[in-house]
């Protein structure tokens, strides 16, 4: 599993970045190979973004070299330069099962 993490500084107010995220949400359910996607907001920096979490760096970088992923900047009228890190994930802390639910031990 690969994870990015995004964060970005926007001239929209608070409310037109939520109207945003969730108005292009249904684009990102349609990206192949991403397991998840959380929207975040980094209240003490007033900066926007998104954890997201694939499922290959193949996948990784095929949305990366998307038009889905260009668009971020005009979508969000980003300004600055954004933030983004990409980490392969180790291991998680909990077993999940393919819903993301924490799986259940019987011994």
């Amino acid at each position: 599993m690969e994870l990015v993490f995004a964060t970005f500084e926007s001239e929209l107010n608070h409310e037109e970045i939520i109207e945003t995220m969730r108005q292009r949400a249904a684009k990102f359910r349609e990206v192949e190979g991403l397991v998840q996607k959380y929207f975040v907001h980094d209240r003490d920096n007033d900066r926007y973004g998104a954890c997201f979490v694939f499922d290959s760096e193949r996948s990784r970088d095929a949305y990366f070299e998307s038009e889905l992923s260009a668009s971020v900047g005009d979508a969000y009228a980003i300004t600055g330069d954004p933030s983004v890190t990409k980490a392969h994930l180790l291991f998680p802390l909990r077993e999940v099962d393919e819903w993301g639910l924490e799986a259940v031990r019987v011994e």
